[in-house]
């Protein structure tokens, strides 16, 4: 396999631990609705079904939400029946930063924020992967590598409040 060859270096979707307080309050809601069932309603434990199913729906939206990170670009798809894929060049990433929610932390989960060139995607979100620095220190160096091969570089324009003094 040559260099030039678009590898894949990381693919998966978020983590479910996005999902945790939603399956906490759900089950302590099917816990009511079947405790006051048997003291009540008889009937309405078939209400139970509906936490289950919101359970359900929130487990799959997220589950369907895939990354698909490469040596040249950034594919993100979402959707249950009809999927959407938008791809994002590598080589128009301007700066990569980690944001590791507490919450995440005590899962080895964190965000990877992109703020990019593109003008569709300005800034993009990779939430709750595993092992956030090991993916942003391989985005990082691909993009290097896609900018050397398309022979890119950013430049950053002044506003007319910026200044020499300000900088």
């Amino acid at each position: 396999m040559s260099d030039t060859q678009e590898q894949i270096v990381w693919e998966g979707s978020q983590s479910q631990v996005l999902n945790f307080g939603i399956f906490i309050s759900m089950g302590i809601i099917s816990a009511i609705i079947v405790v006051l069932a048997l003291l009540f309603f008889p009937f309405a434990a078939v209400l139970v079904v509906v936490p289950l199913v919101y359970m359900l729906l929130k487990w799959i939206v997220v589950r369907n939400h895939r990354y698909k990170v490469t040596t040249e670009r950034i594919f993100y798809t979402t959707g249950i029946f009809s999927k959407k894929t938008e791809a994002m060049e590598l080589y128009r990433v301007r700066d990569v930063d980690i944001y590791e929610p507490f919450w995440q932390r005590m899962f080895k989960l964190g965000n990877i924020s992109l703020s990019t060139s593109d003008k569709t995607t300005s800034n993009f979100l990779l939430k709750a992967v595993p092992n956030p620095a090991n993916l942003m220190n391989e985005i990082r160096k691909n993009v290097e590598r896609r900018r050397d091969v398309k022979r890119v570089r950013g430049v950053e324009f002044l506003d007319d409040e910026d200044t020499v003094e300000n900088l």
